[in-house]
Protein backbone atom coordinates (compact mmCIF):
# COMPACT_ATOMS: atom_id res chain seq x y z
CA UNK A 1 0.00 0.00 0.00
CA UNK A 2 1.40 3.32 -0.98
CA UNK A 3 1.72 5.71 1.38
CA UNK A 4 0.63 9.80 -0.07
CA UNK A 5 1.59 12.82 0.81
CA UNK A 6 2.14 16.52 -0.18
CA UNK A 7 4.68 19.13 0.59
CA UNK A 8 5.01 23.03 0.19
CA UNK A 9 7.06 26.26 1.34
CA UNK A 10 4.98 28.24 3.83
CA UNK A 11 4.44 31.63 2.61
CA UNK A 12 6.33 30.95 -1.06
CA UNK A 13 2.18 30.47 -2.15
CA UNK A 14 1.00 27.34 -4.70
CA UNK A 15 -1.92 27.44 -7.33
CA UNK A 16 -5.70 27.04 -6.60
CA UNK A 17 -5.30 24.43 -9.16
CA UNK A 18 -2.95 22.51 -7.83
CA UNK A 19 -4.83 22.52 -4.18
CA UNK A 20 -7.90 21.51 -6.11
CA UNK A 21 -6.26 18.60 -7.49
CA UNK A 22 -5.00 17.67 -3.96
CA UNK A 23 -8.23 17.44 -2.60
CA UNK A 24 -9.19 14.11 -5.00
CA UNK A 25 -6.21 12.75 -3.32
CA UNK A 26 -6.10 10.04 -0.81
CA UNK A 27 -3.38 12.11 1.18
CA UNK A 28 -2.02 10.52 4.68
CA UNK A 29 -0.33 13.57 6.00
CA UNK A 30 0.14 17.12 4.28
CA UNK A 31 3.39 18.43 5.16
CA UNK A 32 5.52 21.97 4.93
CA UNK A 33 8.70 23.43 5.60
CA UNK A 34 8.64 27.06 6.98
CA UNK A 35 12.16 27.63 6.99
CA UNK A 36 15.87 28.43 6.00
CA UNK A 37 19.35 30.39 6.83
CA UNK A 38 19.40 30.70 3.01
CA UNK A 39 18.80 34.85 3.93
CA UNK A 40 21.02 35.21 6.25
CA UNK A 41 20.50 35.74 10.12
CA UNK A 42 18.50 38.10 10.51
CA UNK A 43 15.43 35.88 11.25
CA UNK A 44 17.24 34.17 13.90
CA UNK A 45 18.13 37.41 15.91
CA UNK A 46 14.61 38.29 15.54
CA UNK A 47 14.38 41.02 12.92
CA UNK A 48 12.03 39.90 11.04
CA UNK A 49 10.53 37.00 8.74
CA UNK A 50 11.50 36.10 5.49
CA UNK A 51 7.21 35.99 4.47
CA UNK A 52 4.82 38.37 5.60
CA UNK A 53 1.90 37.34 8.27
CA UNK A 54 -0.32 37.75 4.54
CA UNK A 55 1.56 34.97 2.97
CA UNK A 56 2.21 32.74 5.85
CA UNK A 57 -1.77 32.94 7.07
CA UNK A 58 -3.14 32.80 3.19
CA UNK A 59 -0.97 29.12 3.16
CA UNK A 60 -1.57 27.95 6.40
CA UNK A 61 -5.31 28.31 5.99
CA UNK A 62 -5.63 26.48 3.09
CA UNK A 63 -3.59 23.42 3.79
CA UNK A 64 -4.99 23.24 7.17
CA UNK A 65 -8.53 23.47 5.36
CA UNK A 66 -7.62 20.12 3.38
CA UNK A 67 -6.04 18.04 6.13
CA UNK A 68 -9.29 18.67 8.34
CA UNK A 69 -11.09 17.82 5.58
CA UNK A 70 -9.32 14.70 5.27
CA UNK A 71 -8.81 14.34 8.81
CA UNK A 72 -5.23 13.78 8.19
CA UNK A 73 -2.10 15.23 10.39
CA UNK A 74 -0.63 18.71 9.44
CA UNK A 75 2.79 18.69 10.00
CA UNK A 76 5.31 22.09 9.59
CA UNK A 77 8.88 22.59 10.64
CA UNK A 78 11.12 25.77 11.21
CA UNK A 79 7.93 28.15 12.14
CA UNK A 80 8.70 31.80 11.33
CA UNK A 81 11.49 31.40 9.20
CA UNK A 82 14.16 30.36 11.85
CA UNK A 83 12.36 28.11 14.55
CA UNK A 84 12.88 30.58 17.54
CA UNK A 85 10.36 30.29 19.60
CA UNK A 86 8.45 33.18 18.76
CA UNK A 87 7.65 31.64 15.10
CA UNK A 88 6.40 28.28 17.02
CA UNK A 89 3.73 30.54 18.42
CA UNK A 90 3.28 33.06 15.84
CA UNK A 91 2.08 30.22 13.65
CA UNK A 92 -0.28 28.43 16.08
CA UNK A 93 -1.87 31.90 16.76
CA UNK A 94 -2.45 31.79 12.89
CA UNK A 95 -3.70 27.89 13.34
CA UNK A 96 -5.93 29.07 16.01
CA UNK A 97 -7.40 31.28 14.24
CA UNK A 98 -7.80 29.84 11.21
CA UNK A 99 -9.53 26.73 12.81
CA UNK A 100 -11.91 29.01 14.91
CA UNK A 101 -13.17 30.87 12.01
CA UNK A 102 -13.69 27.94 9.38
CA UNK A 103 -14.87 25.81 12.23
CA UNK A 104 -12.19 23.39 11.53
CA UNK A 105 -11.71 21.92 15.22
CA UNK A 106 -11.83 20.35 17.46
CA UNK A 107 -8.08 19.52 16.77
CA UNK A 108 -4.70 19.05 18.80
CA UNK A 109 -1.75 21.32 18.52
CA UNK A 110 1.69 20.64 19.45
CA UNK A 111 4.19 22.86 20.26
CA UNK A 112 7.92 22.15 19.80
CA UNK A 113 9.92 24.70 20.92
CA UNK A 114 13.93 24.59 20.11
CA UNK A 115 16.02 26.84 22.15
CA UNK A 116 18.00 25.07 24.32
CA UNK A 117 18.86 26.52 27.71
CA UNK A 118 21.87 28.69 27.74
CA UNK A 119 23.59 26.12 31.26
CA UNK A 120 22.34 23.05 29.15
CA UNK A 121 24.76 24.00 26.57
CA UNK A 122 27.28 25.14 29.19
CA UNK A 123 27.43 21.54 31.04
CA UNK A 124 27.23 20.21 27.11
CA UNK A 125 30.54 22.12 26.25
CA UNK A 126 32.12 21.26 29.32
CA UNK A 127 31.49 17.49 29.00
CA UNK A 128 33.23 18.18 25.46
CA UNK A 129 29.80 16.81 23.47
CA UNK A 130 29.65 20.17 21.45
CA UNK A 131 32.06 19.27 18.31
CA UNK A 132 32.66 21.24 15.22
CA UNK A 133 31.81 20.49 12.08
CA UNK A 134 34.65 21.05 10.29
CA UNK A 135 38.20 21.24 10.77
CA UNK A 136 38.38 25.42 10.29
CA UNK A 137 35.60 25.95 12.60
CA UNK A 138 36.96 27.83 15.35
CA UNK A 139 36.04 27.25 18.92
CA UNK A 140 32.81 27.31 20.34
CA UNK A 141 32.93 28.64 24.22
CA UNK A 142 31.20 29.90 26.65
CA UNK A 143 31.55 33.83 25.81
CA UNK A 144 29.99 32.89 22.42
CA UNK A 145 26.79 31.19 24.00
CA UNK A 146 26.62 33.91 26.32
CA UNK A 147 26.72 36.93 23.55
CA UNK A 148 24.14 35.05 21.36
CA UNK A 149 20.89 37.10 21.15
CA UNK A 150 19.56 33.44 19.81
CA UNK A 151 20.74 29.61 19.66
CA UNK A 152 17.72 26.71 18.18
CA UNK A 153 19.10 23.26 18.01
CA UNK A 154 17.87 21.58 14.42
CA UNK A 155 15.45 18.59 15.53
CA UNK A 156 15.30 15.43 13.65
CA UNK A 157 12.21 13.15 13.06
CA UNK A 158 12.10 11.75 16.40
CA UNK A 159 10.11 15.35 18.10
CA UNK A 160 7.45 14.67 15.32
CA UNK A 161 6.62 11.26 15.97
CA UNK A 162 6.64 11.87 19.73
CA UNK A 163 4.04 14.77 19.06
CA UNK A 164 1.81 12.77 16.65
CA UNK A 165 2.11 9.92 19.15
CA UNK A 166 1.09 12.09 21.15
CA UNK A 167 -2.62 12.57 19.60
CA UNK A 168 -1.54 15.92 17.77
CA UNK A 169 -3.43 16.86 14.72
CA UNK A 170 -0.96 19.62 14.00
CA UNK A 171 2.58 19.62 14.48
CA UNK A 172 4.38 23.41 14.64
CA UNK A 173 8.01 22.54 15.21
CA UNK A 174 10.75 25.05 15.70
CA UNK A 175 13.63 24.63 14.14
CA UNK A 176 14.22 21.12 12.30
CA UNK A 177 15.87 19.72 9.20
CA UNK A 178 13.74 19.91 6.04
CA UNK A 179 14.41 16.35 5.59
CA UNK A 180 12.73 15.13 9.42
CA UNK A 181 9.31 17.06 8.39
CA UNK A 182 8.40 14.72 5.65
CA UNK A 183 10.54 11.46 7.08
CA UNK A 184 8.80 11.24 10.45
CA UNK A 185 4.90 9.85 9.33
CA UNK A 186 6.56 7.27 6.91
CA UNK A 187 8.70 6.22 9.30
CA UNK A 188 5.62 5.51 11.74
CA UNK A 189 4.38 4.18 9.05
CA UNK A 190 7.01 1.55 8.77
CA UNK A 191 8.58 2.37 5.83
CA UNK A 192 12.37 1.38 5.68
CA UNK A 193 14.64 4.51 6.42
CA UNK A 194 16.05 4.58 3.87
CA UNK A 195 12.99 5.00 1.27
CA UNK A 196 11.46 7.85 4.16
CA UNK A 197 14.84 10.00 3.95
CA UNK A 198 15.54 10.17 0.46
CA UNK A 199 11.76 10.91 -0.09
CA UNK A 200 11.20 13.39 2.61
CA UNK A 201 14.99 14.82 1.32
CA UNK A 202 13.73 15.09 -2.79
CA UNK A 203 9.93 16.57 -0.97
CA UNK A 204 11.58 19.23 1.24
CA UNK A 205 11.21 21.83 -1.42
CA UNK A 206 8.10 21.20 -2.51
CA UNK A 207 7.78 22.29 -6.63
CA UNK A 208 11.13 23.43 -6.79
CA UNK A 209 12.04 20.08 -8.78
CA UNK A 210 9.99 20.46 -11.07
CA UNK A 211 10.30 21.45 -14.76
CA UNK A 212 9.70 24.88 -14.46
CA UNK A 213 11.04 25.11 -11.33
CA UNK A 214 8.26 26.99 -9.30
CA UNK A 215 5.84 27.28 -6.07
CA UNK A 216 3.50 24.20 -6.30
CA UNK A 217 2.52 21.22 -4.12
CA UNK A 218 4.11 18.22 -4.27
CA UNK A 219 2.82 15.28 -4.51
CA UNK A 220 4.88 12.28 -3.44
CA UNK A 221 3.66 8.10 -2.91
CA UNK A 222 6.19 6.36 -1.30
CA UNK A 223 5.42 2.23 -2.38
CA UNK A 224 7.91 -0.54 -1.10
CA UNK A 225 11.26 0.44 -2.51
CA UNK A 226 10.42 3.30 -4.46
CA UNK A 227 8.83 6.52 -4.48
CA UNK A 228 7.17 8.70 -6.84
CA UNK A 229 6.94 12.57 -7.37
CA UNK A 230 5.03 14.62 -9.42
CA UNK A 231 4.08 18.33 -9.08
CA UNK A 232 0.21 19.35 -9.19
CA UNK A 233 -0.10 22.37 -11.11
CA UNK A 234 -1.55 22.23 -14.66
CA UNK A 235 1.45 22.62 -16.61
CA UNK A 236 4.06 21.23 -14.51
CA UNK A 237 6.07 17.66 -14.28
CA UNK A 238 8.80 16.07 -12.33
CA UNK A 239 11.85 14.88 -14.58
CA UNK A 240 14.58 12.77 -13.89
CA UNK A 241 16.82 15.62 -14.84
CA UNK A 242 14.73 17.76 -12.70
CA UNK A 243 14.62 16.09 -9.29
CA UNK A 244 18.91 14.88 -9.52
CA UNK A 245 19.41 18.24 -10.50
CA UNK A 246 17.85 19.58 -7.35
CA UNK A 247 20.22 17.31 -5.16
CA UNK A 248 22.34 20.02 -5.66
CA UNK A 249 20.98 22.51 -3.92
CA UNK A 250 22.35 23.37 -0.52
CA UNK A 251 24.59 20.53 -0.45
CA UNK A 252 28.03 20.27 -0.60
CA UNK A 253 28.13 16.77 -1.49
CA UNK A 254 24.78 15.87 -4.03
CA UNK A 255 24.85 12.29 -2.95
CA UNK A 256 25.24 12.07 0.97
CA UNK A 257 22.67 14.16 3.12
CA UNK A 258 23.41 14.34 7.35
CA UNK A 259 20.78 13.76 9.55
CA UNK A 260 20.75 13.81 13.15
CA UNK A 261 20.18 10.06 13.57
CA UNK A 262 22.43 9.31 9.69
CA UNK A 263 23.40 9.77 6.65
CA UNK A 264 21.57 9.63 3.30
CA UNK A 265 23.61 7.95 0.65
CA UNK A 266 22.29 8.95 -2.77
CA UNK A 267 25.00 7.71 -4.90
CA UNK A 268 23.49 4.68 -6.34
CA UNK A 269 20.20 6.18 -6.83
CA UNK A 270 17.88 5.67 -9.42
CA UNK A 271 16.13 8.45 -11.07
CA UNK A 272 13.36 7.10 -14.00
CA UNK A 273 10.52 8.42 -16.13
CA UNK A 274 7.23 7.34 -14.99
CA UNK A 275 5.02 9.32 -16.70
CA UNK A 276 4.96 12.47 -18.47
CA UNK A 277 4.60 14.14 -15.23
CA UNK A 278 6.01 12.03 -12.46
CA UNK A 279 9.66 10.43 -11.63
CA UNK A 280 10.33 7.27 -10.05
CA UNK A 281 13.22 7.10 -7.69
CA UNK A 282 14.86 4.34 -6.02
CA UNK A 283 18.48 3.00 -4.56
CA UNK A 284 19.16 5.45 -1.62
CA UNK A 285 20.75 3.57 1.46
CA UNK A 286 20.91 5.02 4.65
CA UNK A 287 23.64 4.88 7.13
CA UNK A 288 22.81 4.75 10.87
CA UNK A 289 24.95 7.25 12.82
CA UNK A 290 27.19 5.92 15.81
CA UNK A 291 26.18 8.69 17.71
CA UNK A 292 22.75 11.28 17.70
CA UNK A 293 23.38 14.90 17.18
CA UNK A 294 21.84 18.31 16.73
CA UNK A 295 22.98 20.78 14.97
CA UNK A 296 23.04 24.56 16.45
CA UNK A 297 22.42 27.66 15.36
CA UNK A 298 23.23 30.82 16.38
CA UNK A 299 23.81 34.92 16.41
CA UNK A 300 25.54 37.40 18.10
CA UNK A 301 25.47 41.32 17.57
CA UNK A 302 28.00 42.20 14.83
CA UNK A 303 27.11 46.28 14.97
CA UNK A 304 24.75 48.48 13.60
CA UNK A 305 24.86 48.97 9.68
CA UNK A 306 24.11 51.87 7.27
CA UNK A 307 24.01 52.05 3.54
CA UNK A 308 23.87 54.18 0.27
CA UNK A 309 23.67 53.27 -3.03
CA UNK A 310 24.64 55.44 -6.88
CA UNK A 311 24.70 54.95 -9.74
CA UNK A 312 26.44 56.14 -12.96
CA UNK A 313 26.26 56.33 -16.67
CA UNK A 314 29.63 58.06 -17.63
CA UNK A 315 31.93 57.27 -19.68
CA UNK A 316 34.78 59.16 -19.00
CA UNK A 317 34.26 58.01 -15.01
CA UNK A 318 33.49 54.20 -16.61
CA UNK A 319 37.06 54.21 -19.15
CA UNK A 320 39.05 54.28 -15.77
CA UNK A 321 36.78 52.56 -13.18
CA UNK A 322 39.59 49.91 -11.41
CA UNK A 323 42.12 52.58 -11.09
CA UNK A 324 39.03 55.32 -9.85
CA UNK A 325 37.84 52.62 -7.76
CA UNK A 326 41.48 52.47 -6.00
CA UNK A 327 41.94 56.54 -5.48
CA UNK A 328 38.76 56.83 -4.20
CA UNK A 329 38.59 54.48 -1.90
CA UNK A 330 42.04 55.82 -0.65
CA UNK A 331 40.09 59.12 -0.20
CA UNK A 332 37.82 57.95 1.62
CA UNK A 333 39.87 56.22 3.85
CA UNK A 334 42.18 59.46 4.74
CA UNK A 335 38.93 61.46 5.79
CA UNK A 336 37.76 58.45 8.00
CA UNK A 337 41.36 58.65 9.58
CA UNK A 338 41.09 62.64 10.14
CA UNK A 339 37.73 62.06 11.64
CA UNK A 340 37.57 58.53 13.83
CA UNK A 341 41.71 58.59 14.68
CA UNK A 342 42.07 55.59 15.98
CA UNK A 343 38.83 54.20 16.37
CA UNK A 344 38.36 54.15 12.36
CA UNK A 345 39.41 50.33 12.61
CA UNK A 346 35.74 50.01 14.31
CA UNK A 347 34.04 50.35 11.45
CA UNK A 348 34.18 47.96 8.41
CA UNK A 349 33.48 50.06 5.03
CA UNK A 350 32.37 47.59 2.08
CA UNK A 351 31.71 49.05 -1.12
CA UNK A 352 30.46 47.00 -4.13
CA UNK A 353 30.53 47.57 -7.78
CA UNK A 354 27.39 46.30 -10.29
CA UNK A 355 27.32 46.58 -14.01
CA UNK A 356 28.29 47.19 -16.40
CA UNK A 357 25.11 47.49 -18.58
CA UNK A 358 21.95 49.59 -19.03
CA UNK A 359 20.85 49.40 -15.32
CA UNK A 360 18.62 53.03 -15.57
CA UNK A 361 15.77 51.56 -14.99
CA UNK A 362 16.63 51.15 -11.63
CA UNK A 363 15.71 54.55 -10.77
CA UNK A 364 13.07 54.78 -13.46
CA UNK A 365 14.80 57.32 -15.41
CA UNK A 366 15.40 57.78 -19.08
CA UNK A 367 17.95 55.25 -21.05
CA UNK A 368 21.70 56.79 -20.69
CA UNK A 369 23.15 58.59 -23.79
CA UNK A 370 26.15 56.01 -23.44
CA UNK A 371 24.98 52.14 -24.83
CA UNK A 372 26.42 49.54 -22.36
CA UNK A 373 27.82 52.44 -19.72
CA UNK A 374 25.88 51.70 -15.99
CA UNK A 375 27.60 50.87 -13.11
CA UNK A 376 25.93 50.40 -10.04
CA UNK A 377 27.40 51.01 -6.47
CA UNK A 378 26.15 49.92 -3.10
CA UNK A 379 28.62 50.75 0.11
CA UNK A 380 27.62 49.64 3.82
CA UNK A 381 29.26 50.37 6.89
CA UNK A 382 28.87 48.41 9.81
CA UNK A 383 30.23 50.12 13.20
CA UNK A 384 29.83 49.90 17.23
CA UNK A 385 26.87 52.98 16.99
CA UNK A 386 24.51 54.11 14.66
CA UNK A 387 25.91 57.16 14.61
CA UNK A 388 29.30 56.19 13.57
CA UNK A 389 28.30 53.35 10.62
CA UNK A 390 26.27 56.55 9.39
CA UNK A 391 29.14 58.92 9.69
CA UNK A 392 31.20 56.39 7.99
CA UNK A 393 28.83 56.10 4.91
CA UNK A 394 28.55 59.71 4.60
CA UNK A 395 31.75 60.10 4.18
CA UNK A 396 32.18 57.43 1.38
CA UNK A 397 28.73 58.00 -0.41
CA UNK A 398 29.43 61.97 -0.29
CA UNK A 399 33.05 60.98 -1.84
CA UNK A 400 31.78 58.44 -4.14
CA UNK A 401 29.26 60.89 -6.07
CA UNK A 402 32.20 63.68 -5.69
CA UNK A 403 35.12 62.30 -6.60
CA UNK A 404 36.70 63.11 -10.68
CA UNK A 405 38.35 60.85 -13.06
CA UNK A 406 41.70 61.44 -13.88
CA UNK A 407 40.38 63.20 -17.20
CA UNK A 408 37.28 64.55 -15.67
CA UNK A 409 37.22 68.58 -15.11
CA UNK A 410 34.11 70.45 -12.90
CA UNK A 411 32.47 69.90 -9.41
CA UNK A 412 29.74 66.84 -9.74
CA UNK A 413 30.05 63.56 -11.53
CA UNK A 414 26.89 62.14 -13.32
CA UNK A 415 26.14 59.77 -10.61
CA UNK A 416 22.26 59.17 -9.41
CA UNK A 417 20.84 57.69 -6.02
CA UNK A 418 17.64 56.35 -5.46
CA UNK A 419 16.52 57.21 -2.23
CA UNK A 420 16.87 60.44 -0.20
CA UNK A 421 17.37 60.51 1.99
CA UNK A 422 20.84 58.86 0.50
CA UNK A 423 21.96 57.33 3.91
CA UNK A 424 19.98 54.24 4.82
CA UNK A 425 19.64 53.31 8.17
CA UNK A 426 19.47 49.87 9.03
CA UNK A 427 20.13 49.00 12.62
CA UNK A 428 22.07 46.18 14.43
CA UNK A 429 22.94 43.50 12.65
CA UNK A 430 24.08 39.66 13.08
CA UNK A 431 26.26 37.36 12.13
CA UNK A 432 25.96 33.05 12.45
CA UNK A 433 28.36 32.51 15.22
CA UNK A 434 28.36 28.90 15.88
CA UNK A 435 29.02 25.73 13.24
CA UNK A 436 28.51 23.05 15.61
CA UNK A 437 27.05 19.67 16.73
CA UNK A 438 26.07 18.81 19.76
CA UNK A 439 25.84 15.01 21.22
CA UNK A 440 22.99 13.87 22.70
CA UNK A 441 21.65 10.30 24.98
CA UNK A 442 17.77 11.30 24.14
CA UNK A 443 17.04 13.12 21.02
CA UNK A 444 14.23 15.19 22.92
CA UNK A 445 16.26 16.02 25.76
CA UNK A 446 17.19 19.79 24.24
CA UNK A 447 13.50 20.56 23.68
CA UNK A 448 9.87 21.70 25.17
CA UNK A 449 6.72 20.36 24.54
CA UNK A 450 3.38 22.24 24.73
CA UNK A 451 -0.18 20.87 23.45
CA UNK A 452 -3.42 22.70 23.35
CA UNK A 453 -7.00 21.44 22.24
CA UNK A 454 -9.27 23.90 20.00
CA UNK A 455 -12.82 23.42 19.69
Amino acid sequence: MGLHYISFFVGAGFPNEALAAAADLPLDFVGADAGTIDVGPYQLAGDGTIFSETLCRHDLTRALRLARQKKIPFVIGSCGGSGRNWGVDWFADMVRQAAREQGLGPLRIARIYAEPDRDYLKQKLSAGEIRPLSASTEPYTQDHIDRSTRIVGVMGVEPFIAALESGADVVLAGRATDSAIFAAIPLMWGKSAALSWHAAKVAECGGAIGDPAKNDLLHVVLENDSFLVRPLAPGARCTPWSVAAHQLYENADPTRFVEPSGTIDASTVDYREHDANTTRISGARFEPAAQYTMKLEGVEPVGYQSIAMASYSDRVLLEELPDWLVRMRQEVDAKLARVFGDHVSEAILTIRTYGAGDGADLFAAERPGVPQADAFFLLDAVAPSQEMATAVANVAWHTLVHFPPSRWRGGVLTAAWPFNPPIIERGRQHRFNVNHVVVLEDPLEMLRFEYEDVT
